[in-house]
């Protein structure tokens, strides 16, 4: 897989040995619900990547696989296990098919509606396909004809039958795509009868605006995860509080009882801390002031709290807003995990939190960095990519890239165990859900 295809707003799930230890994941993920599930990670990796519609609403999540050397089947052991729901977040959720599943109704052991099936481009079209296709289909299940280019593919006999067609835009120029499209639609067809567009590896506002001028109905890909900087772009009142309380919170002088009263001056940024604290991620129920959260959690976790709402009063208009937040929030969870050494687990929180604020709020991550009084250490990690924090950055880039040999090398150089990674991602995955449900269905109604 290319580090090219798979960028920020992604999460990676890599499994583990037969010692895994059995997890119970329950809450919310953003404006969806996730139904408890007990899952031991098994011996594969996937990688999730959004695709959203043309208003930005989130559509489901492009599930892909890395099996093991003796694993032929990573959707039914991702299936059984239950961290195919928790991926898929009870969204759609398109996963590439082979013939051999095709053929084997891989997909039918759920609610074939959840599974929505990538025909490969050279996929031959025989009786067995079309029968399978066939059932597929009356269960309730979707398929999209993938790769399609210039040249005719044989896969595209299922075209009556598909109710998607996805273009690699990568591969292909304005005018390539306009004869698909108009290959695909045909003649005198109505968009109503005819397959649904989505656009693949979309990277830049070209490609973007190619084809959303051919009126495609979805897109993913890396450039709905590296939001250009807006000119007259400028915090929220209530971030820049929360980031001047930051700094204050970092001096040990400033007594917690100062840091209360200077919190209670700001009532939407008091209102943010509760809720977060009293989420199901901190196991707490009932703080009802933030004295009282100080005493029970503490300065250093305080912090940490203090970055989420940092990150959450982004006021998101679209699912492509809501999932930046969540996969800043789920970074910093993630290298909070690999403290140990030099690095402290506050400010890995931290470094992985502000690493993507910049796509969040559309502006430059230094100006975002100058508002907020980081550590040296966090802030060459940022702004330089030196430091004793520089490499738990690498890892996270590697790791959410699906580059998962690259990340077990950092992580061994850090001394964390590469075999603990996929639950810390979990961890990170499921945590983040919990935290951020009541703070992003709070944005998505404002």
């Amino acid at each position: 897989m290319s580090p090219d295809s798979w960028r920020t707003v992604q999460e990676v799930s890599c499994g583990v040995t037969e010692s895994s230890k059995v997890r119970y994941v329950e809450g919310k993920c953003a404006t969806h619900s996730i139904a408890p599930v007990w899952f031991v990670m098994p011996s594969f990796c996937l990688v999730r990547q959004p695709v959203f519609g043309a208003n930005g609403v989130l559509l489901g999540y492009e599930i892909r696989f890395r099996n093991a050397e003796d694993g032929q089947h990573a959707f039914s052991q991702s299936f059984l296990t239950g961290s195919f729901d928790v991926a898929r977040a009870n969204l759609p959720a398109f996963l590439v098919a082979t013939r051999e599943q095709l053929l084997d109704d891989a997909f039918q052991m759920g609610d074939p509606a959840n599974a929505i099936l990538l025909l490969p481009p050279d996929l031959l079209v025989d009786d067995d396909v079309v029968h399978a296709v066939a059932r597929h289909r009356e269960r309730g299940g979707t398929i999209v004809l993938d790769g399609l280019t210039d040249a005719v593919s044989p896969s595209e006999a299922l075209l009556p039958q598909a109710t998607w067609v996805r273009m690699d835009v990568r591969l292909l120029g304005a005018d390539e795509l306009s004869r698909v499209c108009a290959r695909v639609v045909g003649t005198g067809a109505t968009r109503a009868r005819t397959p649904r567009l989505l656009a693949g590896y979309v990277s830049d506002q070209t490609q973007y605006a190619a084809t959303t001028a051919l009126k495609f109905d979805a897109f993913q890909g890396m450039f709905f995860s590296r939001a250009e900087p807006l000119p007259a772009a400028d915090l929220p009142s209530t971030t820049v509080s929360a980031m001047r309380l930051m700094g204050l919170a970092r001096n040990e002088n400033v007594k917690d009882r100062e840091l209360e009263d200077v919190i209670s001056t700001d009532p939407v940024l008091t209102f943010q801390l509760l809720r977060l604290v009293n989420s199901a991620a901190t196991g707490l129920r009932g703080v009802s002031s933030i004295g009282q959260a100080l005493r029970l959690i503490g300065r250093s976790a305080f912090m940490r709290w203090m970055a989420v709402a940092v990150a959450a009063s982004r006021r998101s208009t679209n699912g492509v807003d809501q999932e930046l937040v969540r996969h800043a929030v789920e970074r910093g969870r993630l290298l909070e995990q690999l403290a140990g050494g030099p690095r402290e687990a506050g400010t890995l929180f931290l470094v992985g939190l502000f690493s993507l604020l910049d796509s969040v709020f559309r502006m430059p991550l230094p100006e975002i960095v100058s508002r907020v009084a980081l550590s040296d250490d966090a802030t060459a990690a940022l702004l330089e990519g030196t430091g004793p924090y520089a490499d738990a950055l690498a890892f996270a880039d590697s790791y959410e890239l699906g580059m998962f040999e690259h990340a077990q090398e950092l992580a061994t150089a850090m001394h964390v165990d590469p075999a603990k990674l996929n639950e810390f991602y979990t961890t990170a995955m499921a945590w983040t859900a919990e935290t951020l449900s009541p703070s992003l269905e709070g944005a998505a109604r404002a």
